[in-house]
C-alpha cells in the first residue's frame, strides 16, 4: 500500500492528518544464530519490507491504534499500563510506553496507524520492526532526545516484559543501523558494530518461508535461552572469567565439556562454532569470497540442525533442495527456528529454477505451499515529517 493511500486510511479513521510517517525495516540474519543473547557475534541486513506507522499527536493522554493487517482498534492510557490478553499485538505499544515512562522520558497521546509488510511467524523480526518504529514515532512526536544504543534496550525490555520473548539485541540493532548494500558485523557484548559490503554481483539473497509459523512465546525459545544460561553456571565453576557462552573457547570446551551434561554440552558447542563462523563470514564477505561463505552457511544450518536442535523437518528439507540445485552457494534457517525461513545465496540465473523446484519437492513432500522474497540489503529506520494539508 503506498503513502497516499495509507494518509487516506488515515484520514477516514482519525478524521485527520497525520504529521510523521515511520518506515522501521525487518531483517534477515546472514549468519549467527542464538548467538546474540549470549553476547556473540550476528551477521544481519535489513530488509525491503517494513512496518509502516503514520502518526500524530492526540492531546487526550491516551495511545490510539488501528493495524490494518488486524483490522482491529485499540487504546491504552499511561495509568497502569499492563500486557493485553485479548489484543496481543498492541503489546509492542504498551511495552514501548512504559520503558520510555520508566526511563523518565515526557511522552504523550499520539493516534497510530500500523501497516506492516513484514511477514508475522516468519523470522524476518516483524516484532523487531514494530518497536522501532513505535519508538521512532514518540521520539519524533514529543522530541524526545534519545540515543539510538538506548533505544535498542528500551525495544528489548518492551519485548521481554510485555511479549514474554527474552530476545537479543540483534533485531532491533539490524532495524535501526543498517544501511543499503551491506550487511552489520555486530558484537552483541559492546555493541561495536562494523558495515560489511556484500560485493555478490550477480548473487542474491532468496528467502523461502516454510509456512510453518513459529510462536517465539509459546516454543522452545526461552528454554534455549535458559539451557545456555545453566551451561555458563557450570563452567563458571571451572573457569570463572566465563560470564557468557560467548567466552568460551576452544580449549575450555575440549577440556571441561565433559563436565556438561550432553545436552548442555550439544549447546555449547553450536555457539562456540557458530561466533567463530560468524567472524569467517566477516572476513570471507570483506574479501568477497563469497563460496567460502556460502559453505559457513551449510555448516551453521548443519549445527543449528544437530546441536541446537531448533530445526524442523521443513527448514530441513528446504535446505537440502538448495544443496542439490546448481547455483546455490548457501543455504541455512534464518531467524530463532522451529519454522520459520531458509535463506538461500543463489546466481541470479538460477533463481526461477530453485523456485520451480521448490515449489514441486516442498509441495509434494510436505503438502505446503512456502513463499518466496527477493530481498534487497536495505537502509535502516527513517522518518518523515509530512506537510500538513487542508
Amino acid at each position: 500500500m503506498n503513502k497516499e493511500k495509507l494518509i487516506k486510511q488515515y484520514k477516514t479513521i482519525y478524521k485527520k492528518f497525520p504529521t510523521h510517517i515511520i518506515r522501521a525495516p525487518g531483517r534477515v540474519n546472514l549468519i549467527g544464530e542464538h548467538t546474540d543473547y549470549n553476547d556473540g557475534f550476528v551477521l544481519p541486513i535489513a530488509i525491503d519490507r517494513y512496518t509502516n506507522m503514520l502518526v500524530s499527536k492526540n492531546y487526550n493522554e491516551k495511545i490510539r491504534l488501528f493495524d490494518l493487517k488486524y483490522k482491529e482498534k485499540e487504546e491504552f492510557d499511561f495509568k497502569d499500563i499492563e500486557p493485553s490478553q485479548q489484543k496481543k499485538w498492541s503489546n509492542y505499544q504498551r511495552g514501548i510506553a512504559k520503558a520510555l515512562l520508566d526511563a523518565g522520558y515526557n511522552i504523550g497521546g499520539m493516534d497510530v496507524l500500523i501497516f506492516s509488510e513484514v511477514p508475522e511467524g516468519a523470522g524476518l523480526s516483524s516484532s523487531a520492526s514494530i518497536e522501532i518504529a513505535t519508538l521512532l514515532s514518540f521520539k519524533e512526536l514529543f522530541e524526545l532526545e534519545i540515543k539510538p544504543l538506548e533505544m535498542i534496550k528500551h525495544a528489548r525490555k518492551a519485548e521481554n516484559e510485555f511479549v514474554g520473548v527474552q530476545c537479543g539485541i540483534m533485531d532491533q540493532f539490524a532495524s535501526l543501523f543498517s544501511k543499503e548494500g551491506n550487511a552489520l558485523f555486530i558484537d552483541c557484548r559492546s555493541l561495536e558494530f562494523q558495515y560489511v559490503p556484500l560485493f555478490i554481483q550477480g548473487y542474491s539473497f532468496l528467502v523461502c518461508n516454510s509456512t510453518v509459523k513459529r510462536k517465539l512465546t509459546d516454543s522452545s525459545y526461552n528454554q534455549r535461552r535458559q539451557e545456555c544460561r545453566e551451561a555458563v553456571k557450570i563452567l563458571q565453576k571451572y573457569v570463572p572469567k566465563i560470564k557468557a557462552l560467548r567466552d568460551v573457547s576452544f580449549d575450555d570446551l575440549e577440556i571441561y565439556g565433559s563436565f556438561l551434561p550432553d545436552l548442555l554440552k550439544k549447546r555449547v558447542e553450536h555457539i562456540v562454532y557458530e561466533n567463530e563462523r560468524v567472524i569467517q563470514s566477516y572476513r570471507e564477505l570483506l574479501q568477497e569470497n563469497i563460496e567460502r561463505f556460502g559453505g559457513l552457511m551449510y555448516r551453521s544450518h548443519q549445527s543449528l540442525k544437530e546441536l541446537f536442535e531448533v530445526s524442523t523437518d521443513e527448514l530441513d528439507l528446504l535446505v537440502e533442495i538448495g544443496m542439490n540445485e546448481s547455483g546455490v552457494l548457501g543455504a541455512r534457517l534464518t531467524g530463532a527456528g522451529f519454522g520459520g525461513c531458509v535463506i538461500y545465496l543463489v546466481n541470479n540465473s538460477c533463481i526461477e529454477h530453485l523456485k520451480e523446484s521448490i515449489l514441486d519437492v516442498y509441495k509434494r513432500k510436505m503438502g505446503l505451499i512456502p513463499q518466496f522474497y527477493e530481498l534487497v540489503p536495505s537502509n535502516g529506520a527513517v522518518s518523515q515529517k509530512l506537510r500538513l494539508e487542508f
